[in-house]
């Protein structure tokens, strides 16, 4: 089981942790005092916990900052049915071998080899001989996949870097190369099934669905990540699209491929509801869609059943409809 230090705290209670802050947010509260909201990461799962009376200026000047692990005293009540954590002290950690990477949450997976792999399905996608030796491909191939993967290797250190949202599923450095790779390969599964798809463009669309998000959200070295202005105007589907085709100048790919690559990116939300540009026309475009919503939503339920014991029920998650979470008492491996 992979229970962090703030799952396994208990209503009423007063816990002292060594932590990762990852945010600090000025506000004012409703009877006009100012107080700090801390985002904190025990390097499994994070929290948000307010510090009230007081400023992020004072607590710099105390050492206290994004950034930097702490000591951190605080107490865990309830608030419109969910833990809610106050702070009561926060001082600079007192131990030296405490270090910032130990804090920050990351992918089970190594980053270089989910890259890898990757590219060695795209690859394999095509049917045609590559080299598995190297990320390029030939300068004369001018096909759907060596279009993808000069995307992704011009690319390659933000995409391996970037946080796939800014909240709700894989928010966490290196949040969007975990959440392609998962795809890419149930993509590469699910076409064995369905096998009338065209797989080079089913695992193409998929690697590059999310593209634009290099440019929707700024990523910090610890994993959050926030909306750019040109994020908050135009969103990662029409960024993703226009990646596309800033690619597709630079020699003649076939523009029916293209198309279908663009319009996967612009439909995989599914609906205009979800902020979908328009609905999947397509068989590829359909099990996109299918396939980002299998891997977001098991994501959440990775995450939240790694904060309960077998037996127990989470809290009412808002990710899922509203719905809480059973942990059998004999999960899966």
């Amino acid at each position: 089981m992979n229970l962090g230090k703030f799952n396994t705290t208990e209503l009423g209670s007063t816990y002292n942790f060594t932590v990762l802050v990852t945010e600090m947010t000025e506000r004012v509260s409703k009877t006009d005092k100012p107080f700090v909201n801390l985002v904190l990461s025990d390097g499994t799962d994070k929290i948000s916990a307010n510090y009230f009376d007081k400023t992020v200026q004072a607590l710099q000047a105390s050492g206290v900052d994004t950034g930097k692990v702490v000591d951190l005293t605080f107490n865990v009540k309830l608030y419109n049915d969910k833990k809610n954590y106050t702070v009561t002290n926060v001082v600079p950690c007192a131990d030296p071998s405490a270090k910032v990477e130990m804090f920050v949450q990351s992918p089970p997976y190594d980053i270089d080899v989910m890259y890898k792999k990757i590219i060695e399905v795209i690859k394999k996608s095509t049917g045609r001989e590559y080299s598995y030796d190297t990320f390029d491909v030939p300068s004369d191939d001018y096909s759907i996949a060596a279009l993808t993967i000069r995307i992704l290797n011009r690319n390659r250190e933000a995409f391996c870097k970037s946080s796939a949202a800014h909240s709700i599923h894989h928010d966490i450095r290196g949040g969007l190369i975990y959440h392609t790779f998962r795809m890419v390969y149930m993509a590469s599964y699910v076409h064995k099934i369905y096998v009338k798809t065209n797989l080079e463009i089913l695992i193409c669309g998929t690697a590059l669905h999310d593209i634009g998000k290099l440019t929707e959200l700024n990523t910090d070295e610890f994993g959050s990540a926030d909306y750019s202005v040109d994020g908050r105007l135009f969103g990662h589907a029409v960024i993703g699209m226009n990646m596309v085709d800033e690619e597709a100048k630079n020699g003649p790919y076939d523009p029916e491929q293209v198309r279908q690559i663009k319009h996967m990116i612009a439909s995989h939300h599914g609906s205009l509801e979800y902020g979908a540009i328009t609905t999947p026309a397509t068989p590829e475009a359909f099990l996109l869609h299918e396939i980002d919503m299998i891997d977001s939503r098991m994501y959440i339920f990775e995450k939240e059943t790694d904060k309960i014991e077998p037996g127990q029920m989470t809290e009412r998650v808002f990710a899922l409809e509203n719905s809480s979470i059973y942990k059998p008492l004999n999960p899966g491996n």
